[in-house]
């Protein structure tokens, strides 16, 4: 039987694991409990989670055509099995362009 949460901190510890869903069972019903009675603690994973979803959504940038063409042409040429997922005429003009010397990026 795993022990009780006695301490606030020790939740704070096991939030990561807990919130990302690899805290072992035994471990997240204990976080659990303690979260049952204790509001702070409430709080505290409640504003965690919206931080994170927060961040996650503000660092999502879209990648730019330019360096999606490229990097799915460098792939292509340089792993093994790696297709594109959607043929477009950039990857091809890249290619072609390839013998001409490096381009300024």
């Amino acid at each position: 039987m795993t022990s009780p949460i006695q301490h606030c901190k020790d939740c704070v510890d096991l939030l990561g694991e807990y919130i990302e869903g690899v805290l072992p069972p035994d471990r997240a019903k204990a976080l659990e409990d303690h979260l049952s009675t204790c509001p702070p603690c409430i709080t505290f994973v409640r504003t965690y989670r919206a931080t994170r979803r927060l961040c996650r959504h503000a660092l999502a940038t879209e990648m730019p055509q330019e360096l999606m063409s490229s990097l799915s042409t460098f792939l292509g040429k340089h792993v093994p099995g790696f297709t594109c997922s959607k043929p477009d005429s950039a990857a091809v003009v890249a290619e072609g362009a390839a013998d001409t010397g490096p381009k300024k990026v």
